[in-house]
């Protein structure tokens, strides 16, 4: 990895992605929601996406990626992955799965590679934004790019 670079910045790298890093003015001594970086970014919180582990009743987890401006509807998961309950996974969970810390969890470059979901409304964007991997480091990647990355499925999860 090159100095200071994310795993999802070397993800991008060593996989020929094409991907832009953007750094969002974010305090970095407070908790920043995904709606907090994309006023810092000043884009629509629609084209935020926000990268969330969760955990099946029965334990395996899946990476879901879902809009900044929505709830990911964990019942609606749950019935197609016909599965009783879906939560999110625990924090240390998250972070010992991923790699990433909380509030900075990338689709691409987690150290487990997971089953991944993404909202089907990220494709009504030319590019979305996702984690970088770093607190304050965003993603701006084409849908198509990321689904490909992650062989992401796409449905409404919001």
């Amino acid at each position: 990895m090159a100095k200071g670079e994310t795993a999802a910045e070397r993800h991008v790298r060593l996989n020929d992605i094409t991907a832009k890093f953007h750094i969002f003015d974010v305090p970095k001594d407070t908790k920043t929601s995904a709606l907090d970086m994309a006023a810092a970014g000043d884009i629509s919180p629609a084209r935020l996406f926000k990268t969330l582990i969760v955990q099946a009743d029965d334990g395996p987890l899946v990476c879901t990626i879902v809009p900044a401006d929505k709830e990911l509807d964990r019942k609606k998961l749950a019935r197609h992955l016909k599965k009783k309950r879906i939560d999110l996974a625990s924090k240390d969970l998250a972070i010992k799965t991923s790699g990433y810390q909380m509030g900075a969890c990338s689709p691409l470059g987690q150290r487990k590679k997971l089953p991944t979901m993404i909202d089907d409304s990220a494709t009504n964007f030319e590019t979305i934004f996702v984690s970088g991997g770093a607190l304050s480091l965003q993603m701006e990647i084409a849908p198509s790019a990321l689904i490909e990355a992650t062989k992401a499925e796409t449905l409404s999860l919001a």
